[in-house]
């Protein structure tokens, strides 16, 4: 059998197409399985950020509930501030009274727990006198001069400042030192 008997012409056209089939269903193959891979590629590049953003969204409340807290702990606290205002002059006139040490005592006992109750609630108190002046958390009510002080030192704390984390409740309320020297230039 020569070769044209074994494959007649119309059979050699149909191995010619298959084969061409076969070249084109592996190119076919190859890009639906690169468009696989692309798509791939892209959900988890859609995952990783979706992870991100939903990690900053923690983040971000959780920093907002923080804030939202020391705000409201320092609006019900400056309600607060007369009564502590009182106790605290309370204190200071009885300092000169020695038959009422019973009262004093009793009085300095309210003010510890409520030193404690501040501090369970975030709240410190500003230290004032000896420090230098700084008007971010002093209030000057007064200036004197007092010999053997710096120049802006504070010297008595009229009413004392309080402080929630970083926010300012209220400013300390001062007396500051000057000095009788004038400064070159005034």
């Amino acid at each position: 059998m020569n070769e044209h008997e074994k494959n007649p012409p119309g059979d050699q056209e149909e191995d010619e197409m298959d084969s061409e089939d076969q070249i084109v269903t592996s190119s076919e193959e190859e890009t639906a399985d690169e468009s696989i891979a692309d798509d791939q590629e892209f959900l988890v590049q859609q995952l990783q950020r979706a992870r991100a953003e939903l990690e900053n969204f923690r983040r971000r409340t959780l920093e907002e509930r923080i804030v939202l807290r020391q705000r409201i702990v320092a609006d019900v606290f400056k309600t607060f501030l007369p009564v502590l205002d009182g106790l605290t002059a309370a204190l200071k006139a009885d300092e000169a009274d020695s038959e009422s040490e019973g009262i004093r005592d009793g009085l300095q006992l309210v003010a510890g727990k409520i030193d404690e109750l501040l501090e369970e609630l975030g709240i410190e108190s500003l230290a004032a006198v000896g420090e230098d002046f700084d008007p971010e958390v002093h209030e000057a009510i007064l200036q004197v001069e007092q010999p053997g002080t710096r120049n802006g030192e504070i010297v008595e704390e009229i009413d004392r400042g309080y402080r929630c984390g970083d926010l300012l409740i209220r400013a300390s309320r001062v007396v500051v030192a000057r000095t009788g020297e004038k400064t070159q230039g005034a």
